[in-house]
């Protein structure tokens, strides 16, 4: 058995946290120019905006590190090791490669799909930083935390009801 033995630094983990967060705001705003109806237009704006606001947030605490500021305590092997599992085991690969998840003619339920697997593993990521942030920014990140169980809720939801409508 391969033991997969990553290491990323703190200034790394961020990097990889910002271009996730601007990955989504691209992955919204495609959704957006996707879809017909108004409301469902609105409602990936307000996703882009959200990934906007994480975006500034990894930005600031990177930052922070680079001021030297002791924003990163912890980073054992295990953090290190599981961050870099979750990226390299699902989707999140893919897009901080940067490939198209919504190509031209994909239709709305297999795009939530993708939105939905996109959300979910950021919010395994995100939960793997936590060990790793200091406890006076752990409560910001303990919010785009949530805010991102919303958004995969928000898609669920939305993929739900196309189904009902037989979508």
């Amino acid at each position: 058995m391969v033991k997969l033995v990553l290491r990323f630094s703190p200034f790394e983990v961020l990097e990889m946290a910002k271009e996730l967060e601007r990955r989504g705001i691209d992955f919204y705003h495609r959704l957006a120019q996707l879809t017909s109806s108004s409301s469902t237009r609105e409602i990936f704006s307000f996703l882009g905006k959200e990934e906007e606001k994480h975006l500034d947030f990894f930005t600031h605490l990177q930052e922070e590190l680079n001021e030297g500021e002791q924003i990163i305590f912890s980073t054992t092997d295990e953090s290190v090791n599981y961050l870099g599992a979750i990226v390299e085991s699902g989707i999140l690969d893919k897009v901080l490669k940067g490939v198209n998840l919504v190509p031209a003619g994909i239709d709305m339920k297999d795009a939530l799909e993708i939105g939905i697997d996109i959300e979910k593993e950021s919010i395994l990521f995100y939960q793997g930083l936590t060990p790793m942030v200091s406890a006076e920014k752990r409560e910001w990140l303990d919010k785009v935390i949530e805010e991102e169980k919303k958004h995969f809720l928000r898609l669920q939801n939305m993929k739900r009801g196309l189904e009902e409508k037989g979508g």
